[in-house]
This record gives C-alpha cells, structure tokens and sequence, in this order.
C-alpha cells in the first residue's frame, strides 16, 4: 500500500512539474524592449552629409530598407535549412551507454520440459546467476537507410531550389522598393518645392479674406458681393490646404524607404535645380515581352517550383520502393559473467509494403496532374508578365503626353499671371484676381511636377515590368557612396535607352540547345 501511495504521488508531481501557465510580459519587459529596438534603429542609421539626390535615395533604400533587409535574412536562412538538410543524407551515427543496478542477483532456476509440460520445481532447486547486480552497457553504431537516403536526397534538392526562390524573391522586393523610392523621391521634391510657395499665398489668402470681412461690416460693399467674393477666396484656401495636406508626408514616406528616422532632418538635391529630363525607350512591344519572360523574377521562380514539383513526383514514387536498411555498431558490457565484453556487429534489413504494387497507378495519376498543375500555373504567370507589360508600356507612352500638356499649361498659366501682375500694378484688377491666378500658377506647376513624377514612375513601372536587375555587381560589400554611383551610371545608360534587352536570336538558340540537351539524355 505504501509504494502505491508513493507512486501516485511521485507521478502526480512530475505532471505538476510539466504544466506551463501562460506569462504575460511584464510592463518593464515591453519597455526595455522597446529602448533596445530604439537604440538599434538609431545606431543603424547612416548620417545624411549632403543633399540626397535620387541615385544616393536608391542606395540608402537597398542598405537601409527594413523590407529589403527582411528577405535578405529569409535567403539566408532558407540556405541555412538547406545546409541542414543535406545532413539527412548521412547514415545515423547513436553512441550510447547505460548503468543498470538492482538490490539483489537475479538469480533464476530451470526444469526439464517433458511432452507438453515444464517438470515440477523441486523443494531444493539450484539457482544459477549470469549478471551482476550493477553493469555498465555502451555502444556506438551506425544505421543508413537507402530508401531515406533517396528521400533526403530528393529533399535536400527541392530546399535548394526554394533557396533560389528566396533569392527571387529579394530581387522582386529589391525592385519594388526601388519604385516606390523612384515615385516618392520625385514627390517629395514637389513637395519641398511647392511648400515653400504655398505657405505664403494661404497666409496672403486669409489675409485678404479678413479685410473682405471687415468691409463688410462697415457696409462699404453690397452684401452680395462681399459673400462672393468671400466664397471665392474660401475655395481658394481650401484648394491650398488640400495641397498641402497631400505633400506634407511626402518626405517622411521617402525617410522611411531609406530607413531613416522620418523626424530626421536632409535636403533633397532637385530641390534648387529640378532637372526634367525624359527618359528614352526606344524598344519595340516584342522586344519588351521577350526580356520580360527571360528575366522577371516570378517566371523564375515558377520554373524553380516545376523543378520542385518534379522532385516531389520523383519521393513520391521513391517510397513504392523496398526500405534497405544496413547497421554497424560497437558495443560494450561490463558483466563479469560475459565471455566477450566487447564486440562488434552488423546487419541487414529488407521492409516492403506489398500494398505499394495497388497504390501505382493512382500515383501515377496525381503525379501527372500536379505537373499539369504547376504548368498551368507558370503559363498563368507569363500571361499575367506579359499584360503588365503591355499596360506600363500604355501607361509610359498617356504619361509623356500627360507631361507634354503639363508643361504647356504650366507656360500659359504663368503668362497669364505675368500679365494680371502688370495690371495689378496699374491697379485694374482686384486682389481676389491675383490671388486666383497665383492660386492657378501654383496648380499648374504642381501638376507638371505629378506629370514629371508620373512619367518617371511609368518608366520604372516598365523596367520593372521587363524585370531588370537594378543591383550592380557586388553591391553588398559597396559602401553608399560607390552605390550610389553605380546606380548613377546604370540608370544614366538606361534613361538613353542603353538597354540589355533580349533579341528573338537568343531565344532561339537556347530553345534549340535545350531541345538538343533533352535528346541527349
């Protein structure tokens, strides 16, 4: 009764022991992480020297960019588990060892076995021994199994595989990040540009919006017409704060993609001397569609998940195979009653499953169908390559006429303005009149500077849209200033058109050797 008792409540406490309880952080947990993550973001930030103009924005997005930086560590770490998966392939190497004690002999008697029954034990039998009361047993041994080893095989090169999709992957990250740096570099030059003029003509509107309220009272104008004229400035107003309610994050959101403290204070270098140079793309549609199969990181990376696929079909019929297992091993045993205490050992094993001869076929079938499947899917992926394509291809070409039509409106808006200011100063128009046209000028150069922004946006949108590489060589061990230099010459030769584009004798000739390759095999 007594080791009953202690039993269950030896048991009880070891189940006591493995219950977890939910912890909840602590306050002062929350807080000391939140001033590490403070001081880490605060040490990581490259210190701003000079203007940043939007090559050197490029470079600070691909060394900063918490995004960028994300699926660089997932590439990482998708080639670490390949590194770990290659050792799967290696045979099971078990070292073990062991102490045995008890309080007495395991002393033991035999009897003859005559017909179907043992003999009667006698009233004096003799008890023999063959182990001591306490023995120490080690062993070291290897086991490898061929059906594994086709398995891990096979797995270890899908992981591989999934180790070049996260290389795409970061590139596809890599690109995007770079367009929307691209768009909201040109936007916050806008901004910086724009708020400068529009701070001042709000402060002149409520201005004059006071002294039309104060003529009003003292009646020196119809009511009517004070109304009006106080609407019109009111509309004004509200179109000037609409505007700079839109460019006034502009330069935090162009912080962030540089990963810097969007509190922190740089200057944008087109902000003095804008340069609005268009961008030439002299490529045919084709030519663009060509490149953009060739080189887009999702085809990529469909072809690498075909490859994965066909490696699954082939585990799949791996494991209608027998499982061949081969063992070696060591082994070690202290009892004193043992001729050999050490000696070594082998063997062979054969485990097959006589189902798997029934389960072919339906293998078979759902093999075909997952390559089937994962075809289809990559066909989907080159439709969807190609339409974005065409559409920023569109988008370019309503873009440059967007800008040509800015640009003229811009012209007329300031001629116009030109003239209300030479009869503003023979005083034959009203305030409400030069502030309206300030108001117009202002719009005008503001809706160049979206066209701009757009055309160079649209731009990007077909680089990206081919799927070109806009890292440099070596550009991890490239400090920011030689990065931003290379992004300097590579956008330079690709903004005159000087473009890698993929010739239809290219295509042709790896189609034709890979076909040779095939019948080869």
């Amino acid at each position: 009764m007594f080791a009953k008792t202690a039993v269950a409540i030896l048991v009880a406490t070891v189940v006591a022991g493995c219950s977890v309880s939910p912890s909840r952080l602590s306050d002062n947990d929350v807080m000391a992480n939140a001033v590490e993550n403070q001081t880490l973001l605060a040490e990581d930030f490259a210190p701003v020297t000079q203007a940043i103009d939007l090559n050197e924005a490029f470079a600070r997005t691909i060394k900063h960019n918490r995004d960028a930086r994300l699926k660089a560590f997932e590439a990482v770490v998708s080639q670490g588990q390949l590194a770990v998966d290659q050792f799967d392939m290696l045979p099971d190497l078990a070292a073990r060892a062991g102490y045995a004690y008890r309080n007495n002999y395991a002393a033991s008697a035999s009897v003859s076995f005559i017909g179907d029954e043992p003999a009667a034990l006698g009233s004096n039998p003799s008890y023999s021994v063959s182990s001591d009361k306490s023995t120490f047993t080690g062993s070291v041994g290897a086991t490898w199994d061929v059906l594994d080893f086709g398995l891990s095989y096979f797995r270890a090169k899908q992981q591989a595989d999934r180790f070049l999709i996260s290389k795409e992957r970061e590139r596809k990250v890599v690109q995007t990040i770079m367009q929307q740096t691209r768009n909201a570099y040109y936007r916050a030059v806008s901004s910086e540009r724009l708020l400068a003029k529009i701070d001042p003509l709000i402060i002149q509107s409520r201005a004059a919006l006071a002294d039309s309220a104060r003529i009003e009272q003292m009646r020196a104008q119809s009511p009517m017409e004070a109304l009006t004229y106080q609407r019109a400035l009111l509309e004004s107003l509200r179109t000037l704060q609409d505007l700079r309610k839109d460019l006034m994050p502009a330069k935090a959101e162009l912080a962030t993609l540089m990963g810097l403290n969007p509190a922190e204070s740089f200057e944008l270098a087109d902000v003095g001397t804008p340069d609005f140079q268009v961008p030439e793309l002299d490529l045919d549609i084709n030519t663009m569609e060509r490149t953009a199969l060739v080189r887009r990181p999702e085809l990529i990376e469909a072809q690498y998940q075909e490859r994965i696929t066909k490696e699954e079909v082939n585990s799949a019929f791996l494991t209608l195979f027998p499982s061949l297992s081969l063992s070696a091993g060591l082994n070690y045993d202290g009892s004193d009653y043992l001729r050999n205490n050490d000696w070594a050992s082998a063997g062979v094993g054969v485990n097959w499953n006589l189902m798997n001869v029934f389960r072919y076929g339906k293998i078979d079938q759902l093999n075909n169908l997952k390559m089937a499947a994962t075809k289809q899917q990559a066909l989907a992926v080159s439709m969807a390559v190609i339409s974005q394509v065409h559409i920023a291809n569109i988008e370019y070409a309503e873009a440059q006429n967007s800008y040509d039509l800015a640009i003229n409106y811009l012209d007329v808006a300031n001629r116009i303005q030109d003239q209300i200011q030479s009869s503003r100063a023979a005083q034959n128009v009203g305030e409400l009149t030069v502030i309206s046209e300030q108001v117009n000028a202002l719009l005008a150069e503001l809706r160049r500077d979206v066209a701009y922004a757009d055309l160079q946006n649209s731009f990007g949108k077909i680089l990206v849209s081919m799927g070109l590489d806009p890292l440099p060589n070596g550009f991890g061990g490239m400090k920011l200033e030689e990065l931003a230099k290379a992004f300097d010459s590579m956008f330079g030769r690709w903004s005159q058109g000087d473009i890698d584009a993929v010739s239809e004798e290219q295509m042709q000739a790896a189609y034709l050797a890979k076909q040779a390759a095939e019948k080869e095999e």
